[in-house]
C-alpha cells in the first residue's frame, strides 16, 4: 500500500536561505492537510545533510542558495536521494530550462501564487508515489515456487 493509500502526508524538505521566506513556507506547507515540512535548511549543505536524512518525497529547493548553487544540489540529490523529487524554486527567469533539461520535479519562480507550489508539490509526490524509484534500473528476477 503506497502513502497515498494510507493517506499519509506528503513529506517535504525546504531549502531557502532567507530565513521569513523559509519560514513563511514552512507554515503555508504544515497549514495543509495533506502536507507535512519534515525539515528546512538555510545552506546548501545543510539542504544535502536534511534531504539525505529525512528523505522527504519532496524537495523545495532555492536556486541560489548562499555556499552551494541550487542547480548543482538537485545533481547531487539526484545519485544521494534518487527517491527525492526536486523542485527548483527561484525569481531567475532561465532557470525553468535548467530544471527541465536536469530532470527535476518542477520549477516554481518566486512570487507565484503559493497555489502553484502547492499544485508543484502534489504533482512531485504523485510522481514519487506512483513511478519506479530512478535508482532501480535492475530488472528484478523472475519469482520463482519453491521447490521447484
Amino acid at each position: 500500500m503506497s502513502g497515498a493509500e494510507r493517506g499519509a502526508k506528503i513529506s517535504v524538505v525546504v531549502a531557502e536561505n532567507h530565513p521569513s521566506i523559509r519560514e513563511n513556507l514552512r507554515y503555508v506547507l504544515n497549514a495543509e492537510r495533506d502536507i507535512a515540512c519534515v525539515g528546512v535548511a538555510k545552506t546548501g549543505r545543510e539542504a544535502v545533510t536534511v534531504t539525505v536524512q529525512k528523505l522527504p518525497e519532496v524537495l523545495i529547493l532555492d536556486a541560489d542558495l548562499r555556499d552551494l548553487d541550487g542547480l548543482d544540489i538537485a545533481i547531487r540529490m539526484r545519485r544521494l536521494a534518487p527517491a527525492v523529487r526536486t523542485i527548483l524554486y527561484s525569481a531567475e527567469p532561465t532557470i525553468p530550462e535548467l530544471a527541465s533539461r536536469a530532470q527535476l520535479a518542477g520549477f516554481v519562480v518566486k512570487g507565484a501564487p503559493l497555489e502553484e507550489l502547492l499544485a508543484a508539490v502534489r504533482r512531485a509526490a504523485f510522481a514519487a508515489r506512483t513511478q519506479p524509484n530512478p535508482s532501480d534500473t535492475h530488472p528484478k528476477p523472475w519469482p520463482t515456487r519453491a521447490g521447484h
